[in-house]
């Protein structure tokens, strides 16, 4: 049987790690919010025509989860993390190791709206804008 200071330490103990818990929670979920708003513009589906590569169109996703800026495209399984260049507003890197870096920047159109998407790769040979799919 516990006595009444091991009952009070052990009340206390739990208090705490739901504090504690309830904290991260809310710190994990503004960071993912934070990073949503800050990036809103860019997020969503984008088309490339990546023919002169063999692939035909292909759709690439950009979005935020486990709060990070991720990209995924149609053909892949797992998403590659986008690391912000230092500096520059909206461009981004993707280090993949079996198909080397990828850089991403996001143009402005006419009205001042990000609605492109420019990537290269120039291990792969790759330079291809795509548009967003709106």
């Amino acid at each position: 049987m516990q006595s009444p200071a091991e009952k009070a330490n052990l009340k206390f103990l739990f208090t705490l790690t739901f504090i504690l818990f309830w904290i991260v929670v809310s710190a994990s979920a503004d960071a993912r919010e934070d990073l949503e708003k800050k990036y809103a513009s860019i997020l969503g589906d984008y088309s490339f025509d990546m023919s002169n590569h063999g692939y035909g169109v292909l759709k690439v996703t950009f979005y935020v989860e486990n709060e990070k800026l991720l990209a995924i495209t149609e053909v892949s399984s797992t998403p590659g993390q986008m690391e912000p260049v230092e500096g520059k507003d909206f461009e981004f890197t993707i280090e993949d190791p079996d198909e080397g870096m990828y850089s991403i920047k996001f143009l402005k159109d006419d009205t001042g709206r990000y609605t492109k998407c420019h990537i290269s790769n120039e291990s792969m040979g790759m330079d291809v804008t795509g548009e967003k799919v709106i």
